[in-house]
């Protein structure tokens, strides 16, 4: 709880590109990690409409959440499978998670909405709230922290899963390892969202297997920092760099002439590429 992901980070990012309202937020559940940072950009951004699983806790982060969304007078929306949080200009933003009914035969997706306490471990996760984006042509799937029960609960459910662009279940970890899932996504792109040096130990050699295996290029925030998608709605272009590309290589110590002229010819490349906003 030292570093404020949206003050640090989100914050930046979005001013520098001119936006200073976000006309929904999803907080997919409330974990430090996935809704640290949201209070400070509730305060410092005009919101639209906030959603949430439904799930309330008592820890500091998330009272400190709840009095941002009053102050701001913003009420949560609890965001349930089938509905549409954005459906306009040619894109749409739909939940696939959590499910409206609780199936009380599925083990750790057993918990009602706007209830506090009581979800641990996995249960806690499976209600995580998880959408696709469709733009045009392109797709992308958020899929939070879920874990093998309630992916395999997506993976028989109505909406499609498949996604030109994933955000890889709960960091990489063991438990969100589900190969008919990831087969059935069949994601050009996955990216992991995982800290460096975490304690957890993710993501896993065996999730990493799985998604090369199924032929995705894999990206580790860990690795290769921030990942960009660019897009249009009327182009079925789309392009995909992570911060690791934009930074300048050193030319190794002992390199030849013409090897260090194209080592700075490429790092020329890409603060072009930065300038041009590509």
């Amino acid at each position: 709880d030292t570093l404020d992901m949206g003050r640090s980070v989100v914050g930046p990012y979005l001013w520098d590109r001119g936006i200073r309202r976000l006309d929904h937020v999803v907080g997919t559940h409330p974990q430090l990690d996935h809704v640290g940072g949201l209070a400070w950009l509730v305060r410092a951004f005009e919101v639209g409409r906030y959603w949430s699983n439904g799930v309330e806790r008592s820890e500091p982060f998330y009272q400190r959440l709840s009095q941002a969304l009053r102050d701001r007078g913003l009420t949560e929306s609890v965001a349930a499978e089938g509905q549409a949080i954005v459906d306009s200009g040619g894109c749409r933003l739909l939940v696939l998670n959590p499910p409206h009914a609780i199936d009380l035969s599925v083990e750790g997706v057993v918990e009602p909405a706007g209830s506090r306490g009581g979800l641990r471990g996995a249960g806690f996760n499976n209600r995580s709230v998880v959408t696709r984006l469709d733009c045009g042509s392109h797709s992308f799937l958020f899929a939070a922290d879920v874990e093998v029960e309630a992916l395999a609960r997506l993976r028989e459910g109505k909406a499609s899963v498949a996604a030109q662009v994933l955000k890889v279940p709960h960091h990489g970890a063991r438990s969100s390892l589900d190969r008919p899932w990831i087969n059935q996504v069949g994601a050009e792109v996955a990216v992991i969202s995982v800290g460096r040096r975490n304690p957890y130990g993710h993501p896993v050699p065996e999730v990493l297997a799985a998604y090369e295996e199924s032929g995705a290029r894999v990206y580790r925030t860990d690795r290769q920092g921030a990942v960009w998608v660019t897009a249009r709605v009327s182009s079925g272009a789309m392009q995909i760099r992570s911060a690791v590309e934009g930074l300048p290589q050193p030319v190794r110590v002992g390199a030849s002439l013409s090897e260090a002229m194209a080592v700075e010819g490429r790092n020329l490349e890409r603060l072009g590429r930065q300038w041009s906003g590509l």
